[in-house]
């Protein structure tokens, strides 16, 4: 019996000097445990081909804990926060976030937000023609003539939505101090049509020869005719196309009058009253000094067709963090009234549009929030929502 005492007494000592060592790892080697918080950039992985990321995916909030003398070391850019986009083409996705620790030592409790939205559109090239602007005061008596400009034209190659954006190519030419024939490799930039620059659209070539060779005092430039186009048709119908012949015309004048000129009006057209489609004949409208050198006259083709409404009942959905919250809607539907054309109604239907709200940022409570109609073909308007507004009631889990 006193061997067996003595047995145990020793295994009770042995846990005793073990424990005080391992505490002394722990606290003088390694450190207490502590917790912190970094802000590491999302990175977007497996991309498809073809497939462009419209939005900024931007940070998420990491919460981690490790050993002080590990984590009070380690930088927010030590953590990989990723994406995984494989198999998502056009659209917008709430994708979650995989955040991978620098060490298996350090341990990832939090991730906020857990999920990002992700927008994605298709990757599409449009041609345009690459317009010359001059800038500056060229040398006394050298007047150039109209530019020649290889190649003429330029690939643009982006999301469609970008590329929606750009009105115009323009290289644009300082005629400071030149005063003879001049050859320049010129940068192609686009522009929008407040003047703006673009981004994120690649182009190609990114550049052009000029060659600005001296003319008389009048120049030449090839913009397009746009209509004026004055009044509303009937009420109930509706313009569906609009053309004109011929649908750009060579201008004629002063370097200073013709510049700025990237495009030509007509004179005004007033279509007020119309039901049905009519070909107008119209005068340009040019300021003083300034010639067409293609004639004086051009055919405007407006295009008029009856409206026709399409009441549909939309389900109402409503994105929220169904993880940490429950919501009720004051409504499940809504009642959507759309108008356009009967070839762009003819296919709709109520699955085919979305009625959405979005609360996903918000906390519990209750709100009052407009609910945003999605997924309209072309040429089709909203005419009524009905209820415009959705009162939505956000309440924590049960449990939580």
């Amino acid at each position: 019996m006193r061997k067996f005492f003595a047995k145990f007494l020793d295994i009770r000592v042995l846990s005793v000097v073990f424990a005080i060592l391992l505490w002394y790892y722990v606290i003088g080697v390694q450190g207490p445990i502590v917790t912190r918080t970094f802000k590491v950039q999302i990175t977007p992985i497996n991309l498809e081909s073809g497939v462009f990321i419209v939005n900024n995916p931007g940070f998420v909030n990491v919460t981690a804990e490790g050993s002080s003398k590990v984590i009070l070391g380690v930088k927010s850019n030590d953590f990989t926060a990723l994406v995984n986009l494989a198999g998502k083409e056009e659209g917008e996705f709430y994708v979650p976030v995989e955040v991978k620790p620098p060490t298996s030592s350090i341990k990832v409790k939090k991730v906020s937000p857990d999920k990002v939205k992700i927008s994605l559109e298709k990757i599409t090239s449009v041609s345009l023609p690459i317009i010359v602007k001059f800038t500056g005061t060229p040398s006394k008596n050298f007047m150039p003539a109209e530019p020649i400009v290889t190649p003429d034209q330029v690939r643009i190659t982006g999301p469609s939505s970008k590329l929606k954006l750009v009105k115009s190519a323009i290289a644009t030419v300082d005629l400071t101090g030149i005063s003879s024939d001049t050859t320049l490799i010129i940068p192609v930039q686009l522009k929008t049509e407040q003047n703006a620059n673009v981004v994120d659209i690649q182009v190609n070539p990114s550049s052009c020869v000029v060659k600005i060779l001296a003319k008389n005092p009048l120049v030449s430039k090839t913009v397009p005719v746009v209509p004026k186009i004055n009044g509303t048709p009937f009420q109930g119908f509706g313009v569906k196309s609009v053309s004109v012949d011929p649908a750009v015309v060579t201008v004629k004048g002063k370097l200073s009058q013709i510049n700025d000129m990237d495009f030509v009006n007509t004179t005004p057209i007033d279509i007020t009253g119309l039901t049905a489609s009519k070909k107008f004949t119209a005068n340009f409208s040019l300021p003083e000094g300034v010639k067409i050198t293609d004639g004086n006259l051009c055919t405007v083709n407006i295009g008029i067709e009856p409206l026709r409404s399409v009441v549909l009942t939309v389900p109402v959905s409503v994105n929220y963090d169904a993880v940490k919250y429950d919501v009720k809607v004051s409504t499940k539907s809504v009642k959507v009234i759309l108008k356009g054309f009967s070839e762009n109604l003819k296919d709709i239907s109520s699955e085919s549009i979305t009625a959405m709200v979005d609360v996903s940022s918000f906390s519990p409570g209750t709100y009052t929030v407009p609910i945003r109609v999605k997924g309209l073909p072309e040429n089709t308007v909203i005419a009524t929502v009905e209820p415009e507004v959705i009162n939505i009631e956000i309440t924590e889990k049960n449990g939580e």
